[in-house]
């Protein structure tokens, strides 16, 4: 939703699902059930499988079990097959679920858990990891391919790379040696310099030793050529939301890439006393203990790098670069709805006459899997509204160009269900007046009953003909009602998913 591509458009596509997971918690616990199936129904391929049979997709599914380096090893599998022509999209995530007391209170017993609840990377009081849960998810995509549809790019993967450890002094010691050629094979793939690098999100183990190492093979790396007066800038999201385990990494992407968009380095938590088992008069390393802007140079996009490792001796590191599209390239329609002619055909004087002319009312799809979602949508597209009331004109017209692309995206890059709502709006009164009254009906919309018709390209009111189908459950040609128009897909309220409790009875 975020990227705003509707999966059904998707369905046996040459896209690929990569996630890194670990060793099943659900396991153990439905395995004391004494429920048949637990084997199989829990493994990693059955995981990023029913993934890929939910969504139609035709590409690997491929689940990655590297421990904590897992989901950035999803990120470099998926961008190498990318680059080998393998996929065309790839889906990659990583997942974390703490199910299980056995595997905490052998994380406990090993000295891996802070006893003080806290991760505290980088800091003198580091005395281990907090377990963390989450799921991240990004799509990956060719930079053309991502451009020319139109996508809304976050940032651009300029190199990754992955290693082993080989021998080492113990299970839970990294090797810095193995971290420092990770990262210099991937800055060399990236075909930058160690000084463009503005930020590394490290893996911040949130230990003495685990921290040093990491911090003396970022320094040998990223430190060559860096002016005083420039250093580099690390920081771990542990410290944030927990060790999210084999999600972690992706939690650090995803942070890296809002960072560089909104030109933020986040503040690190838990950090006020230096830890003293690193040599930061000699490093050019610097811990934001305050959120900060984004170190950048006149001349360059921001450039930022992630690095993983996990307790199986395997290291993960990619190089990640901001995006900003050219002003030519800011609003540009789908791919596979391409407008017939240009924005500069519109204004064009000789512009025929039976062309369809751009109504001067707008269609806003909504849709959901129960009336009680739809009108929490409703409700979340009036807060959207809200937030964003500072980048509507005055007049407030359906032709808005922000209400234009949110009209565009929700037509073309979501899903549509059975409970539907077409809000047919002149103005951002009338939307908001129709928002409001789904709301107030609790998703029971008035359907609209004027026509039976498909859409016809030489009708009067192609807008009130598209809504009429659309609550008839039908796909209207939405592409017809944004006639040569280039639109951009924007961010829209994400879907009310309903929020349900599973249980699993034991045996006493």
């Amino acid at each position: 939703e975020d990227a705003a591509i509707d999966p059904e458009r998707l369905k046996g596509s040459r896209s690929g699902v990569y996630v890194g997971v670990g060793a099943s918690e659900y396991r153990s616990l439905i395995d004391k059930t004494g429920l048949s199936g637990v084997q199989l129904n829990t493994t990693g391929s059955v995981t990023v499988g029913r993934v890929a049979f939910t969504l139609g997709f035709e590409g690997p599914a491929m689940p990655l079990d590297l421990a904590c380096a897992s989901s950035l090893f999803a990120v470099h599998q998926a961008s190498e097959s990318l680059r080998r022509g393998e996929i065309d999209l790839g889906l990659v995530g990583g997942v974390n679920a703490i199910l299980s007391p056995s595997i905490t209170r052998a994380l406990e017993v090993s000295g891996m858990l802070s006893t003080k609840g806290q991760c505290s990377s980088f800091d003198a009081s580091a005395d281990g990891y907090v377990r963390g849960e989450g799921c991240g998810v990004v799509v990956l995509k060719r930079l053309a391919d991502a451009e020319a549809d139109g996508d809304r790019i976050w940032g651009v993967i300029r190199g990754s790379a992955v290693n082993q450890s080989g021998t080492g002094l113990a299970l839970t010691v990294p090797s810095g040696r193995a971290q420092g050629q990770v990262m210099a094979e991937a800055l060399s793939r990236a075909g930058a310099t160690p000084s463009e690098i503005h930020y590394v999100e490290a893996h911040g183990t949130g230990t003495a030793v685990g921290d040093a190492v990491e911090a003396d093979a970022i320094a040998a790396v990223y430190g060559r050529g860096r002016a005083e007066d420039q250093p580099l800038w690390i920081g771990s999201v542990k410290t944030n939301i927990g060790h999210l385990e084999s999600a972690s990494a992706m939690a650090g992407l995803i942070k890296v890439v809002l960072g560089m968009r909104h030109r933020m380095v986040p503040k690190q938590l838990n950090f006020s006393d230096p830890s003293p088992e690193i040599n930061w008069d000699r490093m050019p390393l610097r811990v934001a203990s305050e959120a900060m802007s984004w170190p950048r140079d006149a001349d360059r996009l921001p450039m930022a790098a992630v690095n993983s490792f996990g307790i199986s001796g395997a290291n993960a590191h990619i190089v990640v670069e901001g995006y900003e599209a050219a002003p030519q390239d800011s609003a540009v329609s789908d791919s596979s709805w391409r407008p017939v002619g240009s924005a500069q055909t519109v204004a064009a004087e000789d512009a025929t006459a039976d062309v369809p002319q751009r109504s001067e009312t707008r269609l806003l799809p909504l849709s959901a899997k129960t009336p009680e979602a739809l009108a929490q949508l409703a409700e979340r597209y009036l807060g959207w509204l809200d937030e964003h009331a500072s980048e509507l004109s005055a007049a407030g017209a359906a032709t808005d160009p922000l209400l234009s692309d949110m009209a565009w995206t929700a037509s073309s890059g979501r899903s549509h269900f059975s409970h539907r709502a077409a809000l047919v709006f002149s103005d951002l009164e009338s939307l908001r007046r129709q928002l409001g009254e789904l709301v107030g009906t609790g998703g029971d919309p008035q359907h609209p009953s004027n026509a039976d018709s498909p859409i016809d390209e030489t009708g009067e009111d192609l807008v009130a003909l598209a809504a009429a189908e659309y609550m008839q459950g039908r796909s209207p040609q939405f592409e017809l009602l944004f006639h040569q128009e280039t639109r951009r897909r924007i961010s829209l309220p994400d879907y009310p998913f309903q929020r349900r409790r599973f249980w699993i009875e034991a045996p006493n």
